[in-house]
């Protein structure tokens, strides 16, 4: 059993009371940490130990973000105990609600404006580029191979299938040059806080990976649209600061596209297969594989 206290009194932390955080889908268990007044100043994330690297580095690149202004916790402390297996981060806390909990409930015109604010802070996230070269495009098409194989292997099929098959093979070429930069990864309402109707911060970059930054965009038909549009249509025009380039929505189709094997396999695993299944359908009908125009999410508000 990992001592709270005992992490607490040797970073010599301003804390007297902790409460742990069950929330979200990280693996790391987290404790939110008050000083004497209740104030939570910072979150403990604890992690096994076998991810000391991967976590040592999210310290790091989190300092780097700290740099380019983005709007996300302080990294305030990288450290491990090899007696307890674990390794730790604490960071500033970013206090507010979640944006999946509290989006729907505000004006369009705010919903709209805090979605501006988090794609202005996704084109921030995306500064960092790799320190080493790698084949990208290799690794992006052997994972969409090995999805497609483990979907096979489970006898797992999807509306459309042939039709987004065929579809990614005639466009698939189009991520051989793109660039690479460090992706959040998880980029959607429930990782965005709000605080006094305006963006506190961005959080939760423990799935973080390197790759096109328009493969960021890919989660808005899964997880944003259906919270609110309006910040969807929001994050887009915030990340290009209104100036959509051509070839913006033929990418996100095509990266839309790739994650639906992706989908099934976790539906499947998770246990709500059916229900991937549905969202599946909606995503295909409602998006343009023939024309490569914006999907219907982006075209039903004119802001």
């Amino acid at each position: 059993m990992v001592n709270i206290t005992e992490i607490v009194t040797s970073n010599h932390l301003p804390v007297v009371t902790y409460e742990e955080l069950k929330s979200g889908y990280s693996a790391a268990k987290k404790y939110k940490l008050y000083s004497a007044e209740g104030k939570p100043l910072y979150l403990l994330k604890m992690y096994d130990i076998l991810k000391k690297d991967r976590v040592k580095h999210e310290f790091e690149l989190l300092k780097i973000h700290a740099k380019n202004e983005v709007s996300c916790p302080e990294a305030i402390i990288f450290n491990y105990k090899e007696e307890e297996q674990i390794c730790y981060l604490i960071l500033s806390y970013i206090d507010g609600a979640s944006g999946d909990s509290t989006l729907a409930a505000l004006e369009e015109e705010l919903q709209y404006k805090i979605g501006l604010q988090a794609g202005k802070e996704l084109r921030k996230i995306h500064l960092i580029t790799p320190n080493h070269s790698f084949n990208w495009f290799k690794k992006r098409l052997d994972k969409y191979q090995h999805k497609m194989e483990t979907c096979k292997e489970l006898g797992l099929t999807f509306y459309k299938q042939t039709y987004v098959e065929s579809y990614i093979k005639e466009n698939i070429h189009l991520l051989k040059n793109s660039p690479v930069c460090f992706q959040h990864d998880d980029f959607h309402p429930q990782n965005i806080i709000i605080k006094n109707q305006k963006l506190a911060g961005i959080i939760d970059f423990d799935s973080f990976d390197w790759g096109d930054p328009f493969e960021e965009f890919f989660k808005i038909p899964k997880y944003t649209a259906q919270v609110s549009k309006y910040f969807a249509i929001g994050q887009v025009m915030g990340y290009f600061d209104n100036r959509i380039p051509e070839i913006f929505w033929r990418k996100y189709n095509l990266f839309v596209a790739l994650n639906q094997h992706a989908s099934q396999i976790g539906g499947y695993l998770m246990g709500n297969l059916t229900y991937v299944q549905e969202r599946t359908r909606h995503i295909l009908e409602t998006h343009d594989f023939t024309h490569n125009q914006p999907p219907e999410w982006f075209k039903e508000y004119n802001l």
